[in-house]
């Protein structure tokens, strides 16, 4: 999958997506998750990654993500990390204390997959 280490290219998609459902791996720092995503003029579509995260919160079912994914290959995606990093900080003008934990997660650990982990 895109997330250790293939980009989707310059012709990648960004959509909404949906946590699905998470499986935990054997040390529990390694995910397979599977995204629902909505692309905004296709029908929506079930596609997973795997993740490892290190120090940061785990994606729960029903997290609202931005994903990546290139037009010819929905089934292989990438977190749109920037994108996700800027809803974090869209919850953070809404409730300023958390500003300090986006930052944190931000500065020190693996960008999240969720926004709504990031900023609980």
């Amino acid at each position: 999958m895109f997330g250790l280490g293939r980009k989707p290219g310059a012709n990648a998609v960004t959509a909404r997506g949906e946590i699905a459902h998470v499986d935990l791996g054997p040390d529990q720092t390694r995910y397979t998750v599977g995204v629902q995503v909505f692309p905004d003029d296709a029908a929506p579509f079930l596609a997973s990654i795997k993740v490892h995260l290190r120090g940061t919160a785990a994606p729960m079912l029903g997290e609202e993500t931005w994903v990546r994914y290139r037009p010819d290959d929905k089934g292989r995606i990438d977190f749109d990390r920037d994108r996700i990093k800027v809803r974090a900080y869209d919850r953070v003008r809404a409730n300023p204390a958390l500003q300090r934990v986006v930052d944190t997660v931000y500065t020190h650990g693996d960008p999240p997959v969720s926004v709504i982990a990031t900023a609980r």
